[in-house]
């Protein structure tokens, strides 16, 4: 039995995701999203790649796990120790806009390659800063516009 969902927020990912217009589907007793989670992780890690407000730690951790890196693997790339690594994960130390926009940079270097300098359009230091104090909702994701991107 298969049924679409309005809204449902997924949490497998270390933070949590609205996903809009879900499909899901009945397995033993319990209603599970019925989606390709390899998409979804990509898709996830494009949308906060492209998020117009700061990363969260738990984003951040993500996203390096993502990529298959661990802490010191990423703070050879960012030239940083490991420890900073964890701290900005934790949230124990902030991440400055500038410092930001050169992370996701690199994280999207390491995935894509060649959409660096859009990315940055999109993402510059000042545009991070004015968003930093706004209120925001979790990251959403619309499953009809999901599918079309894979």
């Amino acid at each position: 039995m298969k049924v679409k969902r309005e809204t449902f927020i997924y949490e497998g990912l270390g933070f949590p995701i609205e996903l809009i217009d879900t499909p899901m589907k009945h397995i033993f007793g319990e209603w599970v999203i019925d989606i390709d989670m390899n998409a979804l992780q990509l898709f996830v890690f494009n949308g906060l790649i492209h998020k117009p407000y700061p990363l969260t730690g738990k984003e951040l951790r993500f996203m390096r796990k993502f990529l298959e890196m661990s802490t010191t693997e990423l703070g050879k790339k960012l030239e940083v120790s490991h420890a900073t690594i964890v701290k900005w994960e934790k949230q124990q130390a902030k991440i400055s806009p500038l410092q930001e926009s050169y992370i996701r940079m690199v994280l999207c270097e390491c995935l894509h390659g060649n959409e660096l300098l859009n990315l940055y359009r999109e993402i510059r230091p000042e545009k991070l800063a004015e968003a930093k104090d706004k209120k925001h909702s979790p990251f959403s994701v619309d499953a009809k516009q999901f599918r079309t991107a894979i």
